[in-house]
């Protein structure tokens, strides 16, 4: 698709999604975002590539960003008296304490901003396991510029560079004020019409969800090498993904970036699902999230989502039950498991996922998962990843 193509549909859908309440402020609007987790947020040497990251952002966005919250006492009126305060107090703060600071062109908090940045960090107190996260959301209208690509390119450089991710994704997302309550019911409906948004109203509440798995598939997948050892590998998964061209992966500092498709997608459920999104969910659904008991991606309210309807958002583009087996030798293994073959009768062996199941003595066997119908529960998940 040209780029001049690619930008006029977009344009006919933005109205779509833009909103304003009875006085006229703008209570939503599209946005594109980076949103990315990643762990050890409470070490100082983190926080420091932090806000080198909030520095960058200003650099660019300065004349229009006016409003700032964060987790720390007094300090309200956005200047740049309080922005060194708030860098202080980011980078003195106890590592059992937690941080936070989102700085958009917002008027206030009751309405959506064009840009922001925002991060939560975690607290030493649970380990490199926990996730922070830090999403940069830029106007929906970035990638219509000239430049548009080649910056967003380099935002997504950066902050992969600075934050070493252990996962996130880029995508199209609905901005709302930072007083989101009321308004989620909007990024349900949406979501549920619009398939690639990224639902990120509660993403500060929803990653500790995300901590040995990603939260599914968007126009880039962001996964740190331990899940693509997990997938089978990068060969195996260049392998996988080079059948549709229009798929690339490039490298980053522990890890790689999985592009499904030159822009990023916005296409209605009703005109079908884009196939590299397709393609991508089905390659990565092995290491998706399993939410606990009770996750939501909104806080139980009408119109919002809840527990079934949050399951059935991380399955959008599953297609049928995943297969776990039966499994040919030198085709990684979805689940770890134990797997018998026909060609060794008697014998068990444990194969661990992403590991290749290995050859016969006579060349290629055909491996079978012991456990494997009981494993698969309906909505992609591989329960013993």
């Amino acid at each position: 698709m040209q780029h001049t193509e690619y930008t006029a549909l977009l344009e006919q859908r933005v109205p779509e999604f833009t909103f304003t309440d009875n006085n006229d402020v703008v209570i939503s609007r599209l946005g594109l975002s980076i949103t990315l987790f990643f762990k050890r947020g409470y070490t100082l040497e983190k926080r420091e590539k932090i806000l080198a990251c909030f520095s960058r952002f200003r650099a660019e966005f300065g004349t229009h960003l006016r409003f700032h919250t964060h987790s720390f006492k007094g300090m309200k009126k956005y200047s740049p008296e309080n922005i060194a305060k708030v860098e202080d107090s980011i980078r003195n703060k106890g590592i059992y304490d937690y941080g936070g600071w989102t700085i958009s062109d917002a008027k206030n908090m009751s309405e959506a901003p064009n840009c922001l940045m925002r991060y939560l960090d975690s607290r030493e107190a649970g380990g490199d396991k926990k996730n922070s996260y830090l999403s940069l959301v830029l106007p929906w209208f970035y990638l219509k510029e000239t430049q548009g690509m080649a910056r967003f390119n380099d935002w997504l450089t950066y902050l992969c560079q600075q934050l070493e991710p252990d996962s996130g994704d880029c995508g199209y997302c609905l901005n709302m004020p930072f007083d989101f309550d009321d308004y989620c019911p909007l990024e349900y409906e949406l979501a549920k019409r619009y398939p690639s948004l990224q639902v990120n109203a509660n993403v500060f509440a929803d990653a500790m969800q995300y901590t040995n798995s990603s939260r599914g598939v968007n126009w880039i997948t962001v996964l740190d090498k331990r899940y693509i050892k997990r997938l089978g590998g990068e060969n195996w998964v260049r392998q996988v993904l080079s059948r549709d061209p229009a798929i690339s992966i490039e490298p980053y500092p522990g890890g790689l970036l999985i592009r499904a498709g030159q822009y990023p997608d916005l296409t209605p459920l009703v005109a079908g699902l884009s196939p590299q999104y397709l393609a991508v969910n089905q390659l990565i659904r092995p290491i998706r999230v399993q939410p606990q008991e009770g996750h939501s991606l909104h806080s139980y309210g009408i119109n919002q989502f809840n527990e079934q309807s949050t399951l059935a958002w991380y399955a959008r583009y599953d297609q049928g039950p995943l297969s776990l087996s039966p499994l040919e030798s030198g085709t990684p293994a979805l689940v770890t498991g134990n797997w018998t073959t026909p060609s060794f009768p008697h014998t068990m062996r444990i194969i661990h996922q992403g590991e290749m199941a290995p050859m016969g003595k006579e060349g290629e066997v055909i491996w079978w998962d012991l456990a494997s119908e009981v494993e698969d529960d309906g909505h992609g998940q591989a329960p013993r990843s």
